[in-house]
């Protein structure tokens, strides 16, 4: 039980990287099963301050307004490409630039390599109680 004691934060610790690790994943699965069914056209930015906002029309001509959330700067009046589901336009559309696709997926990756495989590599890793 004592090994317990003295290994707990590094299990603890490599759970939460694994966990990170899972999320990472699931979001690459997300991405390319949304990639491999999405319809992609060209969008205009009509809004570019804070978070752009992206006008396109879908393949039956309905005009499509959404709010790129994160990972895109692009000026006013600038073209960017656009994936969509056919499905649902409105409620899937993104800018498709590599960080607006896969930055929800890479952020959690460091974490998670840096959570799993600092206490295999001999990190010491302890609890401290208290404030400080």
């Amino acid at each position: 039980m004592m090994w317990l004691r003295k290994y707990s934060a590094a299990l603890g610790m490599m759970i939460i990287g694994a966990c990170a690790l899972v999320g990472s994943g699931v979001q690459v699965w997300q991405t390319m099963h949304f990639l491999s069914q999405a319809t992609s056209t060209q969008g205009l930015v009509v809004r570019a301050s804070g978070h752009p906002v992206i006008r396109f029309s879908t393949m039956a001509g309905t005009p499509v307004q959404f709010v790129q959330n994160g990972f895109l700067a692009r000026e006013l009046g600038a073209s960017v490409r656009v994936v969509y589901s056919a499905h649902d336009p409105a409620g899937s559309a993104r800018a498709a630039t590599f960080w607006t696709l896969w930055g929800s997926a890479l952020w959690l990756l460091p974490m998670g390599l840096g959570f799993t495989f600092l206490p295999l590599l001999g990190t010491e890793v302890t609890w401290r109680w208290g404030r400080f």
